[in-house]
C-alpha cells in the first residue's frame, strides 16, 4: 500500500494535512502506453501523478497528434469546484506511471479546512498552466529552428533519450525538417554528437540567440 507523504509534493505537508488527504485518495498504476484519459473525457476525480512519465496532447480534425507536453510529476486535468471534470488534452503514459486520485466534491472539502493543501494544488496548478504557456509561445512564435535550439536549450537530457522520430512528433515538426536543422547546427559549430550518439552543446550562446 503507497504512503502519499513519501511522494513530491505531498512529503512537504504536515502530518495532519497529509492524512486529510490520505484518506480521500486512491492510487492507480498505468503501463506504458496505456491511455489515462482522452480529451472530452468526463471524470468525478482529480488526477496527479506521482512517479512515471506521460505525453500530453491533442488530436486536430486531420487526427494528426498535436504535442503539448511531457509530464513526469503533477496535475493531469483540473483542479476545481466542478462536480464533474472534463479533460481538455489525451494523457499517454511513456512509461509505467502511478497516479494519486482524489474525488473532487471532497478535495473542495479539504481544501476548506486546510489552507496548506489548497496552496499546494494552486501551486501546481500553476505549473500545468506554465507548460501549456511555454507550448503557445513554441508554436505561435518559434519556427522549426527556433523550437529546436530551444529544446536542446532547455531539455537536453530529455531529447538525448528519445528516438529522431519521437522528438519530430513532440515538436509538431516532421522528421526530415528535424534531421536537416540538426545537420546544420552540426556545421555551425552549434552542436556535436558524441561516440554515444548523444547530442552536447559547444555553443550555448549561440544556440539561444536563436530562438531569444
Amino acid at each position: 500500500m503507497e504512503n502519499l507523504g513519501e511522494f513530491e509534493p505531498f512529503c512537504h505537508l504536515d502530518g495532519e494535512s497529509q492524512n486529510a488527504l490520505s484518506e480521500i485518495a486512491s492510487f492507480k498504476s498505468f503501463s506504458k502506453q496505456e491511455i489515462i484519459f482522452y480529451e472530452e473525457d468526463e471524470t468525478k476525480e482529480v488526477y496527479f501523478l506521482i512517479q512515471g512519465g506521460v505525453k500530453i496532447y491533442k488530436v486536430d480534425r486531420f487526427d494528426s497528434e498535436v504535442f503539448l507536453g511531457i509530464f513526469t510529476r503533477g496535475l493531469l486535468n483540473d483542479c476545481s469546484s466542478e462536480e464533474r471534470l472534463v479533460s481538455f488534452v489525451n494523457v499517454e503514459c511513456l512509461e509505467d506511471s502511478l497516479v494519486v486520485c482524489f474525488d473532487v466534491e471532497k478535495l473542495c472539502a479539504v481544501f476548506d479546512s486546510y489552507p496548506k493543501i489548497l496552496k499546494m494544488f494552486f501551486d501546481e496548478a500553476l505549473k500545468r498552466i506554465k507548460v501549456f504557456e511555454s507550448v503557445i509561445q513554441k508554436e505561435l512564435i518559434f519556427d522549426s529552428t527556433a523550437k529546436i535550439a530551444y529544446s536542446l536549450y532547455c531539455d537536453l537530457e530529455e531529447f538525448n533519450t528519445h528516438k529522431k522520430q519521437e522528438n519530430a512528433a513532440f515538436l509538431n515538426i516532421q522528421p526530415e525538417t528535424l534531421s536537416r536543422i540538426l545537420k546544420k547546427l552540426h556545421r555551425d559549430g552549434v552542436i556535436e554528437t558524441n561516440q554515444a550518439g548523444k547530442i552536447e552543446i559547444l555553443d550555448r550562446q549561440k544556440l539561444q540567440m536563436i530562438f531569444k
